[in-house]
């Protein structure tokens, strides 16, 4: 999939900036950037400038996800850098360009730690969050599950506390 990006390029009086070149890197790096000229087809390029405002200021490119041969991953972001001479030049750094959507895990616990009188497991993701929300399916029952405990170890490790421990618990994280 290819993610759309469009902006004008307009002077601070307001008035739109025609022919000026729009450089587009990745923010970490400042290498430059493969873009797209359209949704489908065309030809990547990551030759500078990848893009220049029509008559009215506009200028538009699209981005690749990670099914395109040169895309790109959440959480990437992007440097715009533009200029005309005599006219304007400045930047923009840490664009998402990319969707920043809903991601989530599913792991099945067919093994509980015993502590007290509950049973706990740590599920690993990737996540980067300590507050994501978590839903516990029983396969066995066919019956959702409460936790009752959600404990946040880190980013990428939530920590689930069950009364019981009995059957594979599917456990779904979202952040």
């Amino acid at each position: 999939m290819r993610v759309h990006f469009w902006s004008f390029l307009l002077s601070e009086e307001g008035t739109p900036i025609a022919s000026a070149d729009i450089n587009v890197r990745l923010t970490v790096s400042d290498d430059p950037a493969y873009v797209y000229t359209s949704e489908t087809g065309a030809t990547e390029t990551n030759t500078l400038p990848q893009a220049t405002t029509d008559a009215n200021g506009y200028f538009e490119f699209w981005v690749g996800d990670i099914n395109e041969t040169y895309g790109y991953t959440v959480p990437q972001k992007f440097k715009l850098a533009w200029f005309k001479a005599g006219v304007a030049d400045g930047y923009i750094d840490n664009v998402d360009i990319l969707p920043i959507g809903a991601r989530f895990v599913t792991e099945t616990i067919s093994v509980w730690t015993a502590s007290a009188a509950d049973h706990y497991a740590d599920v690993t993701h990737d996540l980067e969050t300590l507050y994501p929300l978590v839903q516990l399916y029983d396969s066995t029952t066919s019956e959702m599950i409460s936790a009752s405990t959600i404990e946040a170890i880190s980013t990428t490790v939530t920590r689930v506390w069950t009364p019981s421990a009995g059957g594979n618990v599917d456990v779904s994280i979202v952040g």
